[in-house]
């Protein structure tokens, strides 16, 4: 804690220090509380730090001027260490909610960029990442996930294929089938999506999604070749709803087939290429749905 004499020498206290919450008194020497009150708030650093007036009870109209400039909140004097207490825990859990908000939405904004940048190079992906994320958000419910897992599972999905940005839009765009060299080259894409997510903290937590969701549970996929519960368990679930989305969507090399069609395929493939348990899961988050005939 840091205590200043007087408004004056808060102001110059506070061109070195940011503090997480500002008590001042109404009555002050020099500058009074309104003054220093209105002097702190024209620092854009100290826009947002929790500031409470210290009042006396018989001084309504400075209470009413401080609201009136928008200051969080006031205690009366003689001052109850009890009130003290509850009045700044409760301001600075405000400060620490809004601050997590704040991460959070830039989590979520970093992610539609970069979502974005796939789908402006890729024609024949657009709106893939809405809605292999939705279906993947879907089974992450049944499966009860934690929280964490869930936030991690929705910008995976959305996520899943950043690494084609490497792929050259002669072998992305192609309408065709690809040949052998240029499918070799697409298979990078997995490997190369975990070293871009792996410079970015807090998007570490996807990479499982983005590195296995091309895994097989015969061990016949990419880039690993792994085999069953080898593959990270966030690898089956979005391999699953990656290729239930790619079948029913209209793509160069193939027209679409129906829901009904490629649920029979998922179906049959069940410990081929998929995780059995993830297929059966994905099954039910289709049953909940009304399925529509195809994607355009």
């Amino acid at each position: 804690m840091i205590v200043a004499e007087n408004g004056q020498a808060a102001l110059k206290i506070l061109q070195q220090v940011i503090p997480d919450l500002i008590i001042s008194d109404i009555n002050m020497p020099r500058m009074n509380g309104i003054e220093f009150y209105k002097a702190v708030r024209k620092n854009p650093a100290l826009t947002a730090t929790p500031f409470i007036f210290l009042a006396a009870n018989n001084a309504p109209e400075d209470i009413h001027a401080g609201r009136d400039l928008g200051v969080e909140d006031y205690i009366t004097k003689p001052i109850e260490p009890r009130d003290l207490v509850s009045i700044v825990n409760a301001r600075l859990l405000r400060v620490a909610q809004v601050q997590i908000a704040q991460i959070g939405q830039a989590y979520i904004e970093t992610v539609n960029v970069l979502a974005n940048v796939i789908e402006g190079r890729d024609p024949y992906t657009r709106s893939h990442v809405e809605r292999v994320a939705s279906y993947a958000l879907q089974m992450g419910a049944l499966l009860r996930w934690s929280p964490d897992a869930i936030r991690n599972l929705d910008f995976g999905a959305r996520l899943h294929d950043i690494g084609k940005i490497i792929i050259p839009d002669h072998v992305l765009k192609k309408s065709g089938p690809l040949s052998e060299s240029e499918w070799e080259l697409m298979k990078q894409h997995p490997e190369a999506g975990a070293k871009i997510l792996d410079q970015i903290n807090h998007l570490r937590g996807t990479i499982p999604y983005v590195l296995y969701h091309h895994e097989h549970w015969d061990g016949t996929g990419y880039p690993h070749g792994l085999k069953g519960k080898e593959i990270p368990v966030e690898g089956r679930l979005l391999a699953v709803v990656d290729v239930y989305d790619a079948l029913t969507t209209h793509r160069p090399y193939h027209t679409p087939r129906t829901p009904e069609e490629v649920m029979k395929f998922l179906t049959l493939k069940a410990n081929v290429y998929f995780d059995p348990e993830m297929v059966k899961v994905f099954l039910q988050v289709l049953k909940q749905d009304s399925l529509p005939d195809s994607f355009e």
